[in-house]
């Protein structure tokens, strides 16, 4: 783990200072021949990192389906909140598979059609479920939220209303405290969800409840400041296309899979 930590850490030093240059050379001659993108490195199956200077996952290959053809494509691993803070600044052109939010839509451009689904559910311990069809159904218990998560379609309003929620700081803290019996239930997204639980040994078999709480999709998003920004009709025509031919879920049950079999330190 510390080596992993490591590898990051000398990425980050040595990539940011050479995306610094080259973002300011791009904007200078306002061309767009390489797409400099970067994702959260902890969000399978969507995407994750890898050797410390690369990503794995169904994010990866759904760029490259649907990236203008003669654009080169170069990762760049970093922490998440850099990566966006990079965006926002121009260093960095294009955002994969994230939500998008009044915030985020003040520095990126989001690509119209959507990159993936995002159903958001409801964990609970197998042993300590319950009846469940609709939110009320979660009135009396307690459930856990990873800090600074928000779901959409109204439950984050209905939550802070009706339920009794409480934050821990990750998703790996809230798991924990479910597999303890801490708490009733947890709220996450379906797909990251299903990936954590399959890197990990618990003492109870923990299962997502259905329906969804929400069903919101994520979305490529461009840097404002890039020149970039000029392929995004082109980006999100192709997105709508692949999507219409059941690509988009083919793809994450197929990275669902290799990252169970294969599930490497990025939870640790």
């Amino acid at each position: 783990m510390l080596k992993c930590i490591t590898l990051v850490m000398s990425a980050v030093i040595i990539l940011s200072g050479t995306t610094a240059a080259y973002g300011a050379e791009k904007l200078s001659t306002g061309t767009c021949d390489t797409i400099v993108y970067s994702t959260n490195p902890q969000y399978p199956p969507y995407d994750w990192g890898v050797g410390g200077d690369h990503f794995d996952g169904a994010s990866i290959e759904l760029l490259a389906l649907v990236a203008p053809p003669g654009i080169t494509l170069k990762p760049l691993l970093l922490p998440w909140k850099r990566s966006m803070s990079l965006a926002a600044e121009g260093k960095i052109d294009l955002l994969l598979s994230l939500r998008i939010t009044p915030e985020r839509s003040e520095y990126l451009t989001f690509t119209s059609h959507r990159a993936f689904p995002n159903p958001i559910v409801v964990f609970v311990r197998k042993n300590g479920s319950f009846p469940y069809k609709e939110w009320r159904d979660l009135i009396g218990k307690r459930g856990g939220r990873s800090l600074g998560d928000t779901f959409g379609g109204g439950f984050d309003e209905y939550w802070r209303k009706e339920l009794m929620m409480e934050d821990a700081p990750s998703m790996v803290e809230n798991f924990k405290k479910l597999d303890e019996g801490r708490i009733d239930y947890f709220v996450t997204s379906r797909y990251l969800g299903e990936a954590y639980i399959s890197s990990q040994k618990f003492k109870n078999q923990i299962v997502a409840l259905s329906p969804a709480i929400s069903s919101m999709d994520i979305h490529f998003g461009f840097s404002k400041k890039s020149p970039c920004t000029q392929q995004i009709d082109s980006v999100s025509r192709r997105l709508a296309e692949v999507d219409r031919k059941g690509v988009s879920e083919k793809l994450l049950k197929k990275y669902l899979q290799r990252f169970q079999s294969q599930p490497g330190e990025t939870f640790k």
